[in-house]
Protein backbone atom coordinates (compact mmCIF):
# COMPACT_ATOMS: atom_id res chain seq x y z
CA UNK A 1 0.00 0.00 0.00
CA UNK A 2 1.25 3.48 -0.89
CA UNK A 3 0.06 6.52 1.09
CA UNK A 4 -0.74 9.48 -1.17
CA UNK A 5 -2.25 12.96 -0.87
CA UNK A 6 -4.52 15.23 -2.90
CA UNK A 7 -4.39 18.91 -1.95
CA UNK A 8 -7.59 20.89 -2.46
CA UNK A 9 -10.21 23.15 -0.85
CA UNK A 10 -12.80 22.14 1.77
CA UNK A 11 -15.83 21.60 -0.48
CA UNK A 12 -13.87 19.52 -2.99
CA UNK A 13 -12.25 17.45 -0.23
CA UNK A 14 -15.57 16.66 1.42
CA UNK A 15 -17.17 15.84 -1.93
CA UNK A 16 -14.42 13.26 -2.54
CA UNK A 17 -14.70 11.91 1.01
CA UNK A 18 -18.52 11.63 0.96
CA UNK A 19 -19.19 10.66 -2.68
CA UNK A 20 -15.92 9.32 -4.03
CA UNK A 21 -13.78 10.52 -6.91
CA UNK A 22 -15.71 11.84 -9.90
CA UNK A 23 -13.54 11.74 -13.02
CA UNK A 24 -16.07 13.95 -14.84
CA UNK A 25 -14.88 16.85 -12.65
CA UNK A 26 -11.28 16.45 -13.85
CA UNK A 27 -9.74 19.19 -15.96
CA UNK A 28 -8.46 18.49 -19.48
CA UNK A 29 -4.90 19.10 -20.69
CA UNK A 30 -3.12 18.04 -17.50
CA UNK A 31 0.34 16.42 -17.34
CA UNK A 32 -0.83 12.86 -17.94
CA UNK A 33 -4.27 13.60 -19.37
CA UNK A 34 -7.69 14.23 -17.83
CA UNK A 35 -7.79 12.42 -14.50
CA UNK A 36 -7.49 12.47 -10.71
CA UNK A 37 -4.00 13.30 -9.43
CA UNK A 38 -2.25 12.49 -6.17
CA UNK A 39 1.32 12.73 -4.90
CA UNK A 40 3.31 10.76 -2.38
CA UNK A 41 4.81 14.05 -1.14
CA UNK A 42 2.74 15.58 1.66
CA UNK A 43 4.65 18.85 1.26
CA UNK A 44 3.73 19.11 -2.44
CA UNK A 45 0.09 18.30 -1.67
CA UNK A 46 -0.03 21.00 1.03
CA UNK A 47 1.43 23.55 -1.41
CA UNK A 48 -1.19 22.53 -3.98
CA UNK A 49 -3.98 22.72 -1.39
CA UNK A 50 -3.13 26.32 -0.45
CA UNK A 51 -2.81 27.38 -4.09
CA UNK A 52 -6.05 25.71 -5.16
CA UNK A 53 -7.93 27.06 -2.12
CA UNK A 54 -6.66 30.62 -2.68
CA UNK A 55 -7.71 30.45 -6.34
CA UNK A 56 -11.11 29.00 -5.37
CA UNK A 57 -11.72 31.67 -2.70
CA UNK A 58 -10.84 34.52 -5.09
CA UNK A 59 -12.98 33.07 -7.87
CA UNK A 60 -16.08 32.44 -5.74
CA UNK A 61 -15.57 35.19 -3.11
CA UNK A 62 -15.58 32.79 -0.18
CA UNK A 63 -13.31 31.75 2.71
CA UNK A 64 -12.77 28.01 2.54
CA UNK A 65 -9.86 26.30 4.27
CA UNK A 66 -7.21 24.20 2.57
CA UNK A 67 -7.58 20.43 2.97
CA UNK A 68 -5.60 17.30 2.31
CA UNK A 69 -7.39 14.22 1.07
CA UNK A 70 -5.32 11.28 2.29
CA UNK A 71 -5.68 7.81 0.82
CA UNK A 72 -3.84 4.61 0.06
CA UNK A 73 -3.12 3.03 -3.31
CA UNK A 74 -3.22 -0.76 -3.32
CA UNK A 75 -0.35 -1.32 -5.73
CA UNK A 76 -1.27 -5.00 -6.14
CA UNK A 77 -4.00 -3.68 -8.52
CA UNK A 78 -1.37 -2.36 -10.94
CA UNK A 79 -1.19 -5.72 -12.71
CA UNK A 80 -4.95 -5.55 -13.40
CA UNK A 81 -4.85 -2.21 -15.24
CA UNK A 82 -2.87 -0.60 -18.05
CA UNK A 83 -0.11 1.51 -16.47
CA UNK A 84 2.61 3.85 -17.71
CA UNK A 85 5.47 4.57 -15.29
CA UNK A 86 8.22 7.08 -16.05
CA UNK A 87 11.68 7.23 -14.48
CA UNK A 88 13.00 10.72 -13.59
CA UNK A 89 14.47 12.75 -16.41
CA UNK A 90 13.14 10.75 -19.37
CA UNK A 91 12.65 12.55 -22.66
CA UNK A 92 9.61 10.34 -23.26
CA UNK A 93 8.03 11.83 -20.09
CA UNK A 94 8.71 15.36 -21.35
CA UNK A 95 7.10 14.61 -24.74
CA UNK A 96 4.18 12.83 -23.05
CA UNK A 97 3.43 15.80 -20.78
CA UNK A 98 3.74 18.34 -23.60
CA UNK A 99 1.44 16.25 -25.82
CA UNK A 100 -1.21 15.86 -23.08
CA UNK A 101 -1.37 19.64 -22.80
CA UNK A 102 -2.13 20.05 -26.51
CA UNK A 103 -5.40 19.53 -28.38
CA UNK A 104 -6.16 16.05 -29.70
CA UNK A 105 -6.85 17.37 -33.22
CA UNK A 106 -3.35 18.85 -33.33
CA UNK A 107 -1.81 15.58 -32.14
CA UNK A 108 -3.71 13.65 -34.80
CA UNK A 109 -2.59 16.00 -37.59
CA UNK A 110 1.03 15.69 -36.35
CA UNK A 111 0.68 11.87 -36.14
CA UNK A 112 1.65 11.91 -32.43
CA UNK A 113 0.53 8.95 -30.33
CA UNK A 114 2.65 9.46 -27.18
CA UNK A 115 -0.20 10.88 -25.05
CA UNK A 116 -3.10 9.82 -22.86
CA UNK A 117 -5.89 11.95 -24.36
CA UNK A 118 -7.73 8.68 -25.09
CA UNK A 119 -7.16 7.21 -21.58
CA UNK A 120 -5.27 4.25 -23.00
CA UNK A 121 -3.41 4.22 -19.67
CA UNK A 122 -5.56 3.69 -16.59
CA UNK A 123 -2.79 4.86 -14.24
CA UNK A 124 0.30 6.95 -14.98
CA UNK A 125 3.20 7.67 -12.62
CA UNK A 126 6.00 10.17 -13.09
CA UNK A 127 7.36 13.58 -12.25
CA UNK A 128 5.19 16.63 -11.66
CA UNK A 129 5.73 19.17 -14.44
CA UNK A 130 6.57 22.74 -13.57
CA UNK A 131 5.36 25.97 -15.17
CA UNK A 132 8.00 25.82 -17.92
CA UNK A 133 6.24 22.92 -19.60
CA UNK A 134 2.89 24.72 -19.52
CA UNK A 135 4.58 27.72 -21.18
CA UNK A 136 6.16 25.53 -23.86
CA UNK A 137 2.79 23.89 -24.62
CA UNK A 138 1.16 27.32 -24.79
CA UNK A 139 3.85 28.51 -27.24
CA UNK A 140 3.21 25.46 -29.44
CA UNK A 141 -0.54 26.15 -29.40
CA UNK A 142 0.09 29.77 -30.45
CA UNK A 143 2.56 28.73 -33.18
CA UNK A 144 5.38 30.60 -31.42
CA UNK A 145 7.53 27.47 -31.57
CA UNK A 146 7.47 24.20 -33.49
CA UNK A 147 6.89 21.00 -31.52
CA UNK A 148 9.68 19.32 -33.50
CA UNK A 149 12.27 21.85 -32.28
CA UNK A 150 11.69 21.78 -28.52
CA UNK A 151 14.89 21.58 -26.46
CA UNK A 152 14.15 18.98 -23.80
CA UNK A 153 17.40 19.64 -21.93
CA UNK A 154 16.38 23.24 -21.22
CA UNK A 155 13.79 22.18 -18.64
CA UNK A 156 15.96 19.73 -16.70
CA UNK A 157 16.97 21.13 -13.30
CA UNK A 158 20.70 21.86 -13.02
CA UNK A 159 20.86 20.38 -9.51
CA UNK A 160 19.34 17.06 -10.55
CA UNK A 161 16.42 17.67 -8.18
CA UNK A 162 12.93 17.37 -9.57
CA UNK A 163 9.60 18.92 -8.68
CA UNK A 164 8.13 15.77 -7.14
CA UNK A 165 6.21 12.75 -8.39
CA UNK A 166 2.55 12.02 -8.98
CA UNK A 167 0.09 9.27 -9.79
CA UNK A 168 -2.85 9.96 -12.06
CA UNK A 169 -6.02 7.87 -12.41
CA UNK A 170 -7.92 8.06 -15.68
CA UNK A 171 -10.62 5.38 -15.59
CA UNK A 172 -13.16 3.98 -13.15
CA UNK A 173 -11.22 0.72 -13.28
CA UNK A 174 -8.12 2.57 -12.02
CA UNK A 175 -10.01 4.10 -9.10
CA UNK A 176 -10.66 0.62 -7.67
CA UNK A 177 -7.13 0.57 -6.24
CA UNK A 178 -7.76 3.65 -4.04
CA UNK A 179 -8.58 2.77 -0.42
CA UNK A 180 -9.25 4.45 2.94
CA UNK A 181 -10.01 8.04 1.94
CA UNK A 182 -9.88 10.61 4.75
CA UNK A 183 -9.72 14.43 4.97
CA UNK A 184 -7.43 16.63 7.02
CA UNK A 185 -7.76 20.42 7.41
CA UNK A 186 -4.48 22.28 7.04
CA UNK A 187 -4.05 25.64 8.69
CA UNK A 188 -0.73 27.35 9.25
CA UNK A 189 0.50 27.03 12.85
CA UNK A 190 -2.63 25.18 14.00
CA UNK A 191 -3.18 21.54 14.83
CA UNK A 192 -4.74 19.47 12.04
CA UNK A 193 -8.32 18.26 12.46
CA UNK A 194 -9.10 14.88 10.93
CA UNK A 195 -12.25 13.23 9.53
CA UNK A 196 -11.91 9.50 8.86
Amino acid sequence: MIKVYHGTNLSSAFDIWLHGIDLNKSLPNLDFGKGFYVTDSKRKAVERAFKKTNDYNKRFHCHEDAYLVEMYIDDSYFVKVNTKFFSPGQKEWFDFVINNRLDLDFLITQNISNHNKDNKYDIVYGEIADGQIASIANNIRQNICDIKNIDYSSILPETGEFYGSQYSFHTEKALSCIKDISCVIIKPYKKERRWD
